[in-house]
């Protein structure tokens, strides 16, 4: 009975040890498919979207009202597409090593003015408007990881801007009290249930319409990177054709 139970545990240990090694050369392999994916569609559609945006410049020549606006319509749908590309393969990336938020001191109120700089093309092209409203005339600082704050205040606002109604407001507000710092995005837009503002935030996606797909990429990551630093999640949708979303810290 001894040599049994003996033998039996050797093959535990065995197997564990070779379950082990597969989870590892998977894991290589999913690093590896990843960072091929990055170069080989990500690279292509940068350089289209920078190649148009010198030819919107007239770089090459001047243009007319027509092809300008065509240009123009060809841009955005490659902005859109390497949004969705980037967060996919962001999020393949994130759920393969799973890493844990690096804490530091940060300002986020600065975060805030380079992402606005980022999307401030895209705004201008939908006529809108961004507005920050803080209580605070200086920094608010939190403890964040510096990469993963930067990627969810991004990825709530392009989904505000893009979801957005036309020549409308943006408006981003930041407050800080004694017990909590928020942050949060308000936009016009369609009014959803509270159903569909779940669906949004889900893994599963409905790939059928590919306008919820981009707008389920970013608040899927957004989410994942909220939970990771054990923060609140704000989302909401007003009859008043009004929704917002950001998240709260607790002190």
């Amino acid at each position: 009975m001894f040599f049994k139970k003996k033998l039996i545990k050797k093959i535990k240990e065995k197997f564990k040890k070779i379950k082990s090694r597969y989870n590892e050369k998977l894991q290589k392999e999913r690093n590896k498919f990843t960072c091929i994916l990055n170069h080989d569609i990500k690279t292509p559609i940068l350089a289209q979207i920078q190649s148009l945006e010198l030819i919107l410049k007239e770089k090459f020549g001047r243009l007319n009202i027509e092809q300008k606006n065509i240009l123009e319509e060809i841009l955005n749908s490659n902005y859109f597409l390497f949004e969705i590309i980037s967060n996919a393969i962001f999020l393949t990336k994130y759920e393969n090593e799973q890493p844990k938020p690096k804490l530091e001191n940060i300002d986020i109120i600065e975060q805030i003015q380079d992402c606005c700089n980022m999307i401030k093309n895209f705004a201008k092209e939908k006529s809108q408007n961004i507005i920050v409203k803080t209580n605070k005339k200086n920094e608010i600082k939190l403890k964040a990881d510096r990469k993963m704050i930067q990627k969810i205040i991004f990825n709530i606002l392009s989904s505000s801007v893009s979801y957005g109604f036309e020549k409308s407001d943006i408006e981003i507000m930041v407050k800080e009290s004694k017990n909590s710092i928020s942050f949060c995005t308000k936009n016009k837009s369609i009014y959803m249930t509270k159903e569909k503002i779940n669906s949004l935030f889900e893994d599963k996606k409905n790939l059928c319409d590919f306008n919820q797909l981009g707008m389920s990429l970013n608040l899927n990551i957004a989410k994942k990177l909220i939970n990771a630093h054990n923060w609140n999640i704000i989302a909401e949708s007003k009859q008043n054709n009004s929704s917002t979303f950001g998240f709260v810290v607790k002190k």
